[in-house]
């Protein structure tokens, strides 16, 4: 009878040395694995980082450049109000001011009014008794939603595009402009009436249609700070606009302030850079932005000759008869672990 050969298996001790060697080659690929996926991970954080402090300079800088801008001529028209109230009690619309920052002073974690220099009491906010400094309810922004240690900066000007004067302007009269029908100007805007010489802020109460392709703005009076003091021409030297030597650039433009700040959502306790702008609700513009730090550029010797900034000073150590040149602005954003701090001077092109 045919019997097989004695088949033999593996031992007890080869079997245990099979196991551990698997084991450990399996233990490799984890940690192998388990690596390449935290510097994914960590590489994909600091590129957000990256991109959101990118983001964020590129807002900034934008509204640095176009910062006092004015029309045609820039700063060197002589501007005035015809609203009832004075330049500091229209925040929104203090045009004289085209650039204006609040250094944060406080402990780190309070965010009242006072922790920052100049007080933030100014500003467009909600309080408990509603809105406050605001041409609409609704829209402040919500002190305790600050960043706690984040500066404030704000950037004023006309906004773009403007619209041409249609006829010329009498001192008391009414704008009449081209190209309205888009609804860019409407009423309840506040905005400036400007050529090469001079420029006058108002508020438009209504918007009638004209001859096609131009609307009439009016401006009745009211009461409040904010409406039009029925006693104010728009001409403080009796000169109407569109006329004359300098009426070529005779335009009219909503005025725009732009304030930009750190700060949280309703929702979610994630800091990101935010911008109110005109009398607009804020919005957030890039998130992982936790910090904000501006200083303002001045020229610290007025007797060398030289107009350029050489002297960078936090806004709250600024004397009231300096001229910002410049500002230098630090944003640091943050993603999961990474952290990025991005530094750059600002341009004032219009502001002085």
């Amino acid at each position: 009878m045919f019997r097989p050969p004695f088949a033999q298996g593996l031992s007890l001790v080869e079997l245990l040395l099979a196991l551990a060697l698997g084991l450990v080659v399996t233990l490799g690929l984890t940690q192998q694995y388990v690596g390449g996926r935290a510097s994914a991970s960590s590489l994909m954080d600091q590129a957000d980082a990256q991109d959101s402090g990118r983001y964020a300079l590129a807002f900034l800088r934008q509204s640095a450049a176009a910062a006092g801008n004015l029309g045609c001529n820039g700063r060197a028209v002589r501007l005035m109000s015809a609203l009832n109230g004075d330049w500091d009690d229209l925040f929104e619309f203090n045009l004289p001011r085209p650039v204006q920052g609040f250094d944060y002073q406080g402990d780190g974690a309070s965010t009242a009014l006072d922790d920052w220099r100049p007080s933030l009491a100014p500003l467009p906010r909600q309080a408990s008794g509603g809105t406050v400094n605001a041409l609409a309810r609704g829209t402040g922004i919500r002190p305790g939603r600050l960043a706690p240690g984040a500066d404030i900066v704000v950037f004023r000007r006309l906004q773009q595009p403007a619209f041409a004067l249609a006829a010329e302007l009498a001192p008391d009269g009414e704008p009449v402009v081209q190209n309205s029908a888009d609804g860019l100007l409407r009423a309840g805007d506040v905005a400036v009436v400007s050529d090469c010489e001079q420029a006058a802020m108002f508020r438009i109460t209504r918007v009638s249609a004209a001859s096609p392709g131009q609307s009439v703005l009016r401006r009745a009076s009211g009461s409040g700070p904010y409406d039009n003091d029925g006693g104010r021409s728009l001409s403080e030297s009796g000169q109407g606009y569109g006329g004359g030597v300098h009426g070529e650039g005779a335009q009219v433009a909503r005025a725009v302030t732009e304030i930009y700040f750190v700060g949280h959502g309703a929702r979610s306790r994630e800091m990101g850079l935010w911008r109110r702008s005109g009398a607009s609700r804020p919005v957030e513009l890039v998130a992982g932005i936790v910090d904000l730090q501006v200083w303002a550029g001045v020229d610290g010797d007025r007797h060398d000759g030289l107009d350029g900034p050489n002297r960078y000073l936090p806004f709250s150590a600024l004397a009231d008869d300096q001229t910002i040149r410049s500002i230098s602005v630090a944003v640091t954003a943050a993603s999961g672990e990474a952290t990025r701090r991005f530094v750059q001077t600002l341009s004032l092109r219009n502001a002085w």
